[in-house]
């Protein structure tokens, strides 16, 4: 399905028939379902067995792992495939890669959170390792396998649809099916659909594996690339240790640990150790050539033996793929954008900030009966939240989707941040007891459009009661899932719209992972507040830090405008 041609309905149902478009539904659902259940569907279980919010705070932390995937994508993408498989590249480590995921969820499945949260801890963290890791080789198998028939557009829609069944049996099926059989149970069901889906490893074929040894574009010499390299490397590896170091003290010793100290204390310095050190390396490099002829100038040029800069280090290959896939992309967009630069770093490390940094403790304020808990049952957040909030975060990217075409990327962005930050406001009002969300049903009469629940709960046999605090739940979830993906779609715009066409991939890539990184290391300190000052107060917390986001979205919507003004007053001048 070539772009240019058109083709009719038969042309895709052929299309979603043929066996790679098989493969790529399983492969996406593979790749769901490990993400749901450990970064949402484990909390709600330690909810059910009453571990401590700020336990789950901490523990939440496994989520960075996904952000920072694209540290180790290149000796992914480079692995040899395991002998024992008689199969390509791609299939043979994406299978060995699922053979660990199914065994890390079964050891969760025989594990007590009460007392083996650490052991549940180590098996999700070996989860989420190899889960992010698979996602690298499947999206590499996606674009390699496309054709003019089951073309990359196509494909990606079928991995979505597998990703997003993934995330409903994941997150509602399990919520019903553990207030049925237990949640150790629960996690020995989904262990064995993560098994079923290694299938689509045997139906896929194997992948041409693109060249992967395209060279560095203008880059500086080994001297300097190692130079620059060796300073982000140590500082990532410093932040990890420092993360997760803590946060196995934190699992072993819940009452000695201060999960709000470490994030205060030692967040700072994991944002510069991790963000700024990569941003600060960009710019050296940057100016290394004026810094040069300066030296040059003052006669103080460094004496190096003939030949020192340009000598490989040893391991050069696995150094020049970390340099091109972190710190090249960053060059460029330090380059491109000079100090505005500093403004877009801020307004991505944010955007996502006000609904990001609670989403761990959304099970633990839906089922939980403290802190200004809501006590409902599984069943009931399985329809509220798994089922109509999964559905309106498609109605809010369609809606954002078509406002972008309307109004433009920067309005919908700053809108978006409006939103996503007063949404939180909702919460509050709910962990209060929910008067305002009643006085505005009330008034508006909608509570009669949840009618329908009670009776399609009885017929499903559902632990479901379909009273006012239900209803208000649905609708602040609703309103909150809509804001989320209009918030999304307009994020995904402006990030596409910031990338370098030539470094789009791993630009997108490098900035994606950053929008993740505050609001998921903030969560430890959060649990810790909510225990101390109750959800409503932490709405309101994050309702007022989202104010960051805003703020950083008009003023790049700002600069964005003077730069079109600019660039037109230019082009009417060389006409």
């Amino acid at each position: 399905m070539s772009a240019g041609k058109k083709y009719g309905w038969g042309d895709l149902v052929k299309a979603l028939g043929r066996r790679k478009s098989g493969a790529m539904f399983l492969l996406g659902f593979a790749s769901g379902l490990p993400y749901v259940l450990i970064t949402g569907t484990l909390n709600a279980w330690f909810t059910e067995e009453k571990v401590s919010v700020a336990t789950i705070g901490v523990f939440s932390w496994i989520i960075i792992i996904y952000s920072f995937k694209f540290l180790w994508s290149p000796a992914v993408d480079r692995a040899p495939a395991p002998p024992i498989f008689n199969m390509g590249q791609r299939r043979g480590v994406i299978l060995l890669l699922q053979l660990v995921i199914i065994s890390a969820l079964f050891t969760i499945s025989t594990v007590n959170p009460q007392t083996g949260i650490g052991w549940i801890a180590l098996a999700a963290i070996v989860a989420t390792f190899a889960s992010a890791s698979q996602d690298v080789l499947i999206d590499a198998w996606r674009i390699e396998v496309a054709d003019e028939e089951v073309t990359v557009d196509l494909l990606s829609a079928v991995v979505q649809l597998g990703y997003r069944t993934a995330v409903i049996l994941g997150g509602a099926g399990a919520l019903i099916i553990a207030a049925r059989i237990g949640w150790n149970h629960t996690f020995e069901v989904l262990t064995a659909l993560m098994a079923l889906s290694i299938s689509g490893v045997f139906i896929a074929q194997d992948s041409q594996s693109a060249e992967r040894t395209k060279g560095l574009t203008n880059a500086p010499s080994p001297l300097w690339r190692n130079m620059a390299l060796a300073p982000v490397l140590a500082g990532w590896a410093w932040s990890f240790a420092a993360l997760f170091g803590f946060m196995a003290y934190a699992l072993s010793a819940p009452g000695e640990a201060n999960a709000r100290q470490f994030t205060l204390h030692t967040g700072p310095l994991i944002v510069i150790a991790a963000i700024i050190a990569p941003v600060a390396a960009a710019a050296m490099l940057n100016w290394r050539s004026d810094i040069s002829q300066m030296i040059a100038q003052t006669g103080m040029a460094l004496k190096l033996k003939p030949g020192a800069e340009k000598t490989a280090w040893p391991g050069q290959g696995a150094l020049d793929a970390l340099y091109g896939s972190v710190l090249e992309p960053m060059i460029d967009i330090v380059a491109r954008l000079k100090l505005a630069a500093v403004l877009v770093l801020i307004l991505v490390l944010s955007y996502r900030f006000a609904d990001l940094v609670w989403g761990a403790f959304a099970y633990p304020f839906y089922l939980g009966a403290d802190y200004g808990a809501l006590g409902h049952t599984l069943d009931e957040v399985a329809i509220a939240s798994k089922l109509l909030g999964v559905l309106m975060t498609f109605v809010g990217i369609g809606v954002g989707g078509v406002a972008i075409l309307r109004i433009g990327r920067m309005p919908c962005l700053f809108f978006g941040a409006v939103l996503a930050a007063a949404t939180n406001l909702l919460f509050a009002d709910l962990a209060n007891g929910g008067a305002g969300a009643d006085a505005f049903m009330s008034a508006l009469h909608l509570y009669s459009l949840f009618g329908f629940v009670q009776p399609l709960a009885n017929y499903l046999h559902l632990d479901v009661t379909m009273n006012n605090a239900l209803a208000q739940l649905m609708l602040v979830i609703s309103a909150e899932n809509i804001a989320v993906g209009f918030a999304s779609a307009a994020n995904v715009v402006y990030l596409s719209s910031i990338v370098n066409k030539r470094y789009a991939a791993v630009q997108y890539a490098l900035l994606a992972s950053l929008t993740f990184l505050l609001g998921s290391l903030g969560r430890g300190a959060l649990g810790e507040l909510i225990e101390q000052r109750g959800y409503a107060y932490v709405f309101y917390l994050t309702a007022a830090l989202g104010l960051v986001a805003v703020v950083a979205s008009a003023l790049e919507w700002l600069r964005q405008s003077r730069v079109d003004k600019s660039e037109a007053q230019s082009a009417s001048r060389a006409s």
